[in-house]
């Protein structure tokens, strides 16, 4: 019976097989929602981004404005000559506070247009990531179907083994009973 025994050590061997494939598929299941989780968030950061965006084009707009009004405050001050040297001192400072607003805007949108690079690139590696989880989810599905056509094989097997070991042991003890009372008679 050292065959049943190895059968049923393939059989069991097939269910444990069978059991780490369901873990490593309901842990491809997991991971995929856990990058559909992480997709959202970041679709809500590209979302958020943009509106950064609009609000610094307003402040660009606002800007302009602002240097618009300094150079118009300094050809006021120029035109009113000597009693105007408070007025074009607050019309420079106008000037070079949209100066380092339009280039504290410029950074912003700089980091920004970064953070849209790095956010495009994370979805491609999260799409890329999805699609092994994927394609391991599918290899699990093959490796319990597999795992059950050899269990299924092994348990084929170890029945015809027990219905055909018994009758050819049976023929085996009689032929040696047979030899040996032919031994003894001297046949």
């Amino acid at each position: 019976m050292e065959i049943s025994g190895e059968l049923q050590q393939i059989t069991d061997n097939s269910r444990q097989m069978n059991t780490l494939s369901n873990r490593a598929r309901d842990s491809a299941e997991q991971g995929e929602q856990a990058l559909s989780n992480v997709r959202t968030t970041l679709n809500a950061f590209v979302e958020s981004s943009s509106q950064i965006n609009q609000f610094l084009e307003e402040i660009n707009l606002l800007t302009q404005q602002v240097h618009i009004l300094g150079v118009n405050a300094a050809i006021e001050a120029a035109s009113a000559g000597e009693h105007s040297g408070g007025f074009s001192i607050i019309a420079e400072e106008m000037r070079r506070i949209a100066a380092r607003v339009k280039q504290t805007s410029a950074n912003i949108f700089s980091v920004l247009e970064n953070s849209g690079t790095l956010a495009d690139n994370t979805v491609n590696a999260i799409q890329s990531a999805s699609e092994t989880l994927e394609l391991l989810g599918v290899n699990a599905d093959l490796s319990t179907e597999l795992s059950k056509s050899i269990s299924e094989v092994a348990q084929s097997r170890s029945r015809y083994l027990e219905l055909h070991i018994p009758a050819a042991t049976s023929e085996s003890q009689e032929d040696a009973e047979a030899q040996k009372r032919g031994s003894e008679t001297g046949f």
